[in-house]
């Protein structure tokens, strides 16, 4: 079974380290997390490597995280993306779900991001099954294998 690569992307140092702590503790041995502080930081290191989940805040120095990850979705249309933050609208929820991207609004809790990641992560499983891609083994956040 492969490794899990998350990226978290948020100018809040404090919560970044938290948020990377909890997702390798919750999500297990196989989840790689790397950090950056802002989006063109993170487009640096998505031309060099290869992620299969960001996580992004929305209220950001720069572009909006909403403006960063409809970039990543032009260059990498594969990837899963989820949208953090505390300035939630029901137009920003909209638009994210419109591009299918996840939505968190803060405060939230470890269970509900790691929670929100597996069931992208399912619901692109199963996307991918009905136009007869291969299947892919997914880890659980207690390190066992899980087959949708």
């Amino acid at each position: 079974m492969g490794t899990l690569n998350i990226l978290l992307v948020d100018d809040d140092r404090s919560l970044v380290t938290t948020l990377s702590y909890g997702l390798r503790k919750a999500m297990g041995e196989t989840t790689s997390v790397a950090v950056c502080f802002s989006g063109s930081e993170a487009l640096a290191l998505l031309a060099t490597q290869a992620f299969d989940v960001v996580v992004s805040d929305f209220n950001m120095p720069g572009p909006s995280g909403l403006e960063f990850l409809n970039r990543i979705r032009q260059d990498y249309r594969e990837m899963i993306l989820v949208l953090i933050t505390a300035y939630g609208t029901d137009a920003l929820e909209e638009e994210v779900h419109r591009l299918g991207i996840g939505y968190i609004t803060k405060p939230f809790g470890m269970s509900l991001l790691v929670q929100s990641i597996h069931d992208l992560i399912r619901g692109k499983v199963t996307r991918d099954a009905t136009e007869n891609a291969p299947r892919i083994l997914i880890p659980d956040p207690k390190g066992n294998a899980d087959m949708p």
